[in-house]
């Protein structure tokens, strides 16, 4: 069955490239989507091997899964009325979602500084405050995300300077003048945009799997990708000159030739490529045709071969992200930690 190989020593050379900007204790490993197709168990053992003690998931599921190898989680996107663990910290994104909240609770506020998708606008800051009191919620936190920190405008320094204003706000409410409130507001990228050792935590993702956008007028740090995909052979054949292979005829031989096929295609999130869309395996073959649901060809007879070892390569043919590239890949594919 294909399967994906998860490079350890690659992951924690990533991730002693983020402690050159960050202490390790303000690091939170973002782990959302299967670790963004990495494997969620697989990569939040191995950020506990290393010391990381702060998570960042997206559901309830996920951080039921890891809560015991972490300080702290951060739900992103769950809202549940059920008691949960301590160090399950829920994400209030609206004024209405903090009523649906049992007593006692952790929480930390989104506050929407420009990004316009999810969480608190500003002027709903006192109203969503007040609610928190009321309800008698643990206010653990308050963050923002950035909308264009991978590019060079200053967008980035106009929402920073919001959450600074309403960190103010906050530190200075005589309600919350005991609270132990951690302030973070950057992702990878932004993590390398100005200094965020005045906040306490950083949210790392993308950078800790081998990838990173920043501004050209910014130093890239050298990231290793952690992920590579590999299938395995299903069959061989011998066909001849003038023969097709897949569906729609695309590829047709020019010469008598040996090909393969392999076990993994678009169903098991290798994205489809076809006529207009051309790829190659890591050693430079030509993927023959177009990519089926469960299977892709290619020449030659090996056993197993490498699709990739770089997301970057394939997220430039199909015109997207590397994201998209890694975190489509089938959870149920095998992942095995070298």
């Amino acid at each position: 069955m294909a399967y994906c190989l998860i490079n350890k020593s690659h992951f924690f050379h990533n991730l002693s490239e983020v402690e050159r900007q960050i202490k390790k204790d303000k690091i939170a490993l973002v782990i959302k989507n299967n670790a963004y197709g990495h494997g969620l168990i697989e990569i939040a053992s191995l950020a506990s091997d290393y010391g990381i003690e702060h998570a960042v998931v997206n559901n309830l599921s996920e951080a039921k899964s890891v809560s015991s190898l972490f300080k702290t989680v951060l739900v992103l996107q769950d809202i549940t009325s059920e008691r949960i663990k301590d160090n399950v910290i829920i994400t209030i994104n609206s004024v209405e979602s903090i009523n649906q909240l049992h007593a006692g609770a952790n929480i930390e506020l989104k506050v929407d500084t420009g990004m316009h998708r999810n969480g608190i606008m500003p002027a709903d800051i006192n109203s969503a405050l007040d609610l928190i009191i009321k309800n008698n919620l643990k206010l653990n936190g308050v963050f923002t995300h950035f909308a264009n920190a991978s590019y060079g405008d200053e967008s980035i320094f106009k929402q920073k300077k919001k959450f600074d204003e309403i960190k103010k706000i906050i530190l200075t409410d005589k309600r919350f003048l005991n609270s132990d409130i951690r302030f973070h507001c950057s992702a990878s990228s932004s993590l390398f945009r100005f200094d965020n050792n005045e906040y306490d935590m950083v949210r790392v993702g993308i950078m800790s799997y081998g990838y990173i956008l920043l501004p050209d007028s910014y130093k890239k740090p050298s990231l290793k990708p952690v992920l590579s995909l590999w299938a395995e052979k299903i069959t061989s054949k011998l066909i001849s000159n003038g023969d097709s292979v897949g569906y729609g005829k695309q590829y047709i031989a020019k010469d008598e030739m040996e090909i393969s096929t392999y076990d993994i295609g678009y169903g098991d999130g290798f994205i489809r490529l076809d006529e207009k869309k051309k790829g190659t395996v890591k050693d430079g073959r030509e993927i023959l045709g177009v990519v089926s649901m469960n299977s892709f060809s290619l020449p030659g007879t090996d056993r197993e071969v490498c699709v990739f070892d770089n997301a970057e390569i394939f997220s430039q043919i199909h015109g997207t992200i590397v994201y998209e590239i890694i975190s489509n890949i089938n959870s149920n594919l095998k992942r095995i930690v070298v």
